[in-house]
C-alpha cells in the first residue's frame, strides 16, 4: 500500500504557513482512504497552534487541505 504525509503548521494571519510541526505518514489502500484518514486524524491534532493540514502523495502532489478555522466554523 502507498504512503501519504499528512503535515501540519501554523498558519500566520497575514496567510504565511510556518514550518511543519506535524509530519506523519499514512498508509491507504489509495489517495481516497488517504484523504479519509488525514480527516480523522486532523481531529486528533494535540497541538492547538496547527491550523492548516495537507495531505501529500509520494511525489509531492497535494490531494487535501484544511484550515481548522473552516472546520470549526
Amino acid at each position: 500500500m502507498p504512503d501519504y504525509r499528512l503535515r501540519g503548521a501554523v498558519r500566520g494571519e497575514d496567510g504565511e504557513i510556518g514550518a511543519p510541526r506535524v509530519d506523519e505518514v499514512l498508509t491507504a489502500a489509495d489517495a481516497k482512504e488517504a484523504v479519509r484518514l488525514a480527516n480523522s486524524r486532523s481531529l486528533t491534532i494535540e497541538d492547538d497552534a496547527v491550523n492548516a493540514l495537507w495531505l501529500v502523495d509520494a511525489h509531492g502532489t497535494l490531494l487535501w487541505s484544511l484550515r481548522r478555522a473552516d472546520r470549526d466554523s
